[in-house]
Order: structure tokens, then C-alpha cells, then sequence
């Protein structure tokens, strides 16, 4: 059995980003709609984000769309 992976405070802050700027997930339907770059926006003007700005939005969309992804199955 492989070691567990090391406690990453980035991840950690990254998915704790995710979930807060997910609460702003709009719906139509009953079928969510994707994250804007408004909604990442509005993130970034009360927090700090842990990573560089376009690695932020390049991992929070990536997250969004695996989301999405699934909810469509």
C-alpha cells in the first residue's frame, strides 16, 4: 500500500476557494450552470488567492467542469 500524500496547505486553500466561490453556482432548471470568471473575481477582491492568479483560475475552472461533468451523468 502506497504512503498517503502529504498535507498540501495549497490544495487545501485552492479547494476551500472552490467550495466558497461555488456557493455563488447559479442554476437553471435544476441543472447548474458553470462558474463565471465574474464569480472568480469576486473571490479574488476579498481574498487572497494561495497561487499565482492564472494558476488559481486554470485549477478552480478545471474543478468546475469535473463538477459539471458528473452532475450530467
Amino acid at each position: 500500500m502506497p504512503d498517503p500524500p502529504k498535507y498540501s496547505y495549497t490544495a487545501n486553500s485552492i479547494l476551500s476557494a472552490y467550495n466558497t466561490i461555488a456557493r455563488s453556482r447559479r442554476y437553471e432548471q435544476g441543472t447548474p450552470l458553470a462558474l463565471s470568471i465574474a464569480d472568480v473575481n469576486a473571490y479574488c477582491e476579498l481574498y487572497e488567492p494561495p497561487v499565482e492568479r492564472y494558476v488559481f483560475n486554470t485549477v478552480i475552472f478545471d474543478l468546475d467542469n469535473q463538477f459539471i461533468d458528473e452532475s450530467r451523468k
